[in-house]
C-alpha cells in the first residue's frame, strides 16, 4: 500500500457505525496503538513545555516571594495554553485518523494554531463554569453536613468528615469530567466542522442534548481507565526506585499523584537527583498516556453524530464517491 508522506500512515479508519461502550474502548486502544508515534510526536510538545516550566519554577533562593508568585502565575497560564493546544491537536489527529485513516502532523499543528484562540476561550469558559459549579456544590454539601452534625450534637464527627470528603471528591471528579467532555465536543465541532466559538457551543449542545449525563458517565469511565493505566506504570517505576533505595514511601506518595497535584520543590537546593529522575519519568508517563482519554472523547463525538445525524451514511457515501 502506498504511503503518501512520512507523516501519513496506511488507511486504518474504522467502518463508521455506532458503538457500545466496550467497542468504544476497543477502538480507543486500537487508534492509540496504530497511531502511537504520531500521537507521541504531538504530546512531546506538552513534555517540552512542562520541563521548561518546571525549570523556571526552580528559582534561586534569593528571588523574592512576590516575584516568584508572578512567575508561577505566568508560567501556569502558558502551560495551560500549551495543554489546550496539545489536547486540540490530539482531537484533530484522531479526527483525521477516523475520517481518512491517516494523520498528517503538519496539517494537525497548523489547524491547532489557527483554532487555538477559539479552543482556548472555550476551555476558559467551560473551566470557569466547572470551578463555580464545583465550589457551590461543595459549599452546599458542606453546609448540609455541618447542619446535620449539629443536629446530631457533633456525634460521629469523624464519620461525617470522611463521608463529606468522599462525596466532595466524587463531585469534583464527575463535574470536572462532565465539563471536559463538553469542551471536547465543542473543540471537535470547531476543529472538524469549522464552527466559531458560539456556534461550537450550540453545536455541542445539539450533540449532547438529553444524553449529557450518559456521555459524562462514559467519559468518566474512560478517564478512570486512563488514570488506571497511568498509575500502573507509575507504581511499577516507583517500586523499582524503592528496591534500588533511591526513594522512600513518603516521597513516592507525592510523585504518584497526578502531575497537577504534585508538590514540586520551589528551590534548587530542595531537589535531589533521584527526585529529578522520578519527576522526569512520571512526566514522561503522563505524556505517553495522555492521548487515551482524548481519543475516547473524540470517538464519542463521532458516535453521537452517527446516532443523531446518520453521519455513517454520509461518510460511506463520501468514500464511495472518492473511489469512483
Amino acid at each position: 500500500m502506498e504511503i503518501e508522506s512520512p507523516t501519513t500512515i496506511e488507511n486504518t479508519s474504522l467502518i463508521p457505525r455506532s458503538m457500545g461502550f466496550g467497542e468504544l474502548l476497543d477502538a480507543t486502544f486500537s487508534f492509540y496503538r496504530t497511531h502511537f508515534l504520531r500521537f507521541l510526536g504531538i504530546t512531546s510538545i506538552y513534555l517540552l513545555a512542562m520541563l521548561i516550566g518546571f525549570s523556571i519554577c526552580l528559582l534561586d533562593d534569593s528571588v523574592g516571594r512576590n516575584e516568584r508568585i508572578a512567575i508561577w502565575i505566568t508560567t501556569t497560564g502558558v502551560l495551560f495554553g500549551v495543554s489546550i493546544f496539545v489536547a486540540s491537536s490530539l482531537i484533530s489527529a484522531t479526527s483525521q485518523a477516523y475520517l481518512d485513516g491517516a494523520i498528517r502532523i503538519g496539517a494537525v499543528l497548523k489547524l491547532g494554531i489557527r483554532q487555538f484562540i477559539t479552543c482556548f476561550v472555550g476551555a476558559f469558559l467551560f473551566g470557569l463554569i466547572a470551578i463555580i459549579t464545583t465550589t457551590l456544590a461543595s459549599l452546599l454539601l458542606g453546609s448540609l453536613f455541618r447542619l446535620f452534625a449539629l443536629i446530631m450534637q457533633n456525634a460521629f464527627n469523624f464519620f461525617f468528615t470522611f463521608v463529606l470528603t468522599l462525596l466532595s471528591s466524587v463531585i469534583v471528579i464527575f463535574v470536572a469530567v462532565y465539563f471536559i467532555s463538553h469542551w471536547c465536543f465543542f473543540a471537535a465541532a470547531v476543529l472538524v466542522e469549522g464552527k466559531s466559538i458560539w456556534d461550537g457551543i450550540r453545536r455541542r449542545g445539539e450533540l449532547i442534548r438529553r444524553r449529557s449525563l450518559q456521555i459524562a458517565s462514559i467519559m468518566t469511565a474512560i478517564f478512570l481507565l486512563y488514570l488506571a493505566v497511568n498509575f500502573i506504570f507509575r507504581f511499577g517505576f516507583g517500586f523499582l526506585f524503592i528496591l534500588t533505595e533511591h526513594t522512600n514511601f513518603e516521597e513516592l506518595r507525592n510523585v504518584l499523584q497526578p502531575v497537577w497535584l504534585m508538590q514540586l520543590p520551589v528551590f534548587q537546593n530542595e531537589l535531589r537527583l533521584s527526585h529529578q529522575l522520578m519527576h522526569l519519568i512520571y512526566l514522561g508517563i503522563d505524556t505517553i498516556t495522555m492521548p487515551i482519554w482524548v481519543i475516547g472523547a473524540t470517538l464519542l463525538y463521532f458516535d453521537q453524530r452517527i446516532r443523531r445525524e446518520g453521519f455513517d451514511i454520509e461518510m460511506m457515501a463520501a468514500r464511495q464517491g472518492g473511489r469512483k
